[in-house]
């Protein structure tokens, strides 16, 4: 009886192995697994203890005790090493080592991430369950916050999935240029019950701007409000054309905010839901009550964007004066040479340093202003109410007041002479409201040109996110002040068939030719020694 007892040890650390490797395919302790594990434990128990005198023995020798610290050491190394891999996945650190940062999020997206106070479910639906540059890109998300939580989905397989979340938009297809398989599919992002669903067709890959945008989106518990004011001449949202603003109400819906045109002449009012408002260019002169209604507006603590462009449009210089802003009636020419590098002309001011504002902060791309007039503070402020400049344009520029001369050059005493302040910000905390409490903040932007941000100019450099800054600002949506995800830049390396050809010779003939050589010279010489 003794000697099947002495078997029981392997019989139960088969067991015990079965029930390990049980829970990793399944993921759980069952009661199938748990009772393996038990029953294996008792066996090794039972066959260990049938053997104590033949370990004792085995222990005395010297042999014995030299593998007892290998298997010591062994031990530790495997708890070291178990230790590092458990640490490193509760505190994952990625290095982008890529020369265009391809794998590096940005600040935007960081910001977004690092100010979660919920979770966030992101369900991606592919054919397969897989897509590996969106997970490569959840991975860097997931990594920057524990709160979001990323799946992938096999809208075939788990159809009660892609029924339940409606998803209809995925399959793949094979590229005919490059042969290889490309997926498409729909991702919803979920917060609470709210949902956000991102849907590409075919060749149109999932960037970050689509993600961070719906993460925006979904923490958002209010819809906030951006009119256009229209009947003075200014830029049209709804205008596709090269002078519209399609591209800047298109930007502003991807992040939650809700455009509209409105005309306060028509309408007798600015709408009670406005967030902020805007003025994408006074050609012709507002009625004095429009005025008052904009005046109303921002003592009730409403945002204003001024793009005030250069003469003849009005300057509104009285307007202006009572919240410290001095609209100049010039155009500023940037004659540095920096524009030339960009393919603009003088006319176009090029902007690369930006001072300290909530606009501004960590902002480092070029933007560039096209017929553009100078803005400034006014020498004495109006009390309780600050006025900052956001950029100035270069030192070897000046604001060209003889608008109506065919020819430009710098006159002192009459020209303004450069860096010129070519925007503020305006903000007052401490204007008494109607019933004599303190009104909310108001906020007001004033630009010396509307035409940086037309559908032209607002994909190029910088404009586009500087804008969109200035509107997250005066909404009071700080949070959202960053610079916005660029696209993935095309780095491949095209090659002619005359090249090709070059380095197939190079790599299957020249190369092992050499090294073949090489080495009969080095046996050679080694047979004359």
């Amino acid at each position: 009886m003794k000697k099947y007892l002495q078997k029981f040890d392997i019989a139960g650390l088969i067991l015990l192995i079965a029930a390990v490797i049980w829970y990793f395919v399944s993921n759980i302790w069952s009661a199938g697994n748990l009772a393996l594990a038990i029953t294996g434990g008792v066996l090794v128990l039972i066959g260990l203890t049938a053997n104590y005198r033949q370990i004792i023995a085995a222990l005395g020798k010297r042999s014995s005790k030299y593998a007892g610290n290998y298997v010591v050491s062994l031990v530790l190394v495997l708890v070291i090493v178990c230790g590092l891999n458990y640490v490193a996945t509760r505190h994952v650190k990625r290095f982008d080592m890529t020369g265009s940062g391809r794998y590096s999020l940005a600040s935007q997206t960081i910001q977004v991430l690092s100010n979660l106070d919920k979770e966030v479910q992101i369900m991606a639906f592919f054919p397969g369950g897989a897509h590996g540059p969106l997970r490569e890109m959840l991975t860097e998300y997931s990594a920057l916050s524990g709160r979001l939580r990323y799946e992938f989905v096999d809208p075939d397989k788990q159809n009660y999935l892609a029924r339940q979340y409606e998803v209809s938009s995925y399959g793949a297809f094979r590229n005919p240029l490059t042969g290889a398989d490309v997926r498409y599919g729909t991702v919803i992002v979920s917060l609470g019950d709210r949902q956000e669903r991102i849907e590409k067709g075919p060749g149109d890959e999932i960037q970050e701007e689509d993600v961070t945008n719906a993460i925006i989106k979904v923490r958002r518990t209010e819809t906030k409000k951006v009119y256009f004011l229209q009947g003075h001449g200014e830029k049209n949202p709804d205008n596709s054309d090269q002078a519209g603003y399609s591209l800047a109400k298109k930007a502003l819906e991807a992040q939650g905010y809700v455009v509209e045109p409105v005309n306060i002449a028509e309408r007798g009012m600015i709408p009670e839901d406005a967030d902020v408002l805007v003025i994408a260019g006074f050609q012709n002169e507002p009625f004095p009550m429009e005025m008052e209604f904009i005046e109303t507006f921002l003592d009730a603590g409403g945002g204003a964007l001024f793009m005030m462009d250069p003469f003849p449009s009005p300057a509104l210089s009285d307007f202006f004066l009572k919240w410290g802003v001095i609209v100049d009636n010039n155009i500023v020419l940037d004659v540095s040479g920096a524009g030339r590098l960009m393919g603009v002309s003088e006319s176009m001011p090029l902007v690369l340093r930006y001072e300290n504002h909530p606009i501004t902060d960590r902002f480092s791309s070029m933007s560039f202003f096209p017929l553009t007039r100078s803005i400034r503070p006014a020498d004495e402020l109006p009390e309780d109410i600050d006025v900052l400049t956001l950029f100035y344009s270069n030192e070897n520029s000046w604001g060209e007041t003889d608008l109506g001369s065919s020819t430009a050059a710098f006159e002192p005493g009459k020209d303004l002479e450069g860096p010129l302040s070519l925007a503020v910000a305006v903000s007052n905390r401490t204007r008494e409201a109607p019933d004599e409490n303190p009104a909310p903040a108001a906020r007001m932007v004033v630009t010396g040109t509307s035409n940086f941000a037309i559908d032209t100019y607002f994909p190029v450099q910088g404009n586009g996110n500087l804008f969109l800054n200035m509107i997250s600002w005066l909404a009071q949506d700080e949070d959202l002040i960053s610079i916005r995800p660029k696209p993935v830049d095309d780095r491949r390396v095209i090659l002619s068939q005359g090249q090709m050809t070059l380095v197939r010779i190079f790599t299957l003939y020249l190369l092992p030719a050499a090294a073949a050589a090489i080495g009969i010279a080095v046996v050679m010489r080694r047979r004359r020694m």
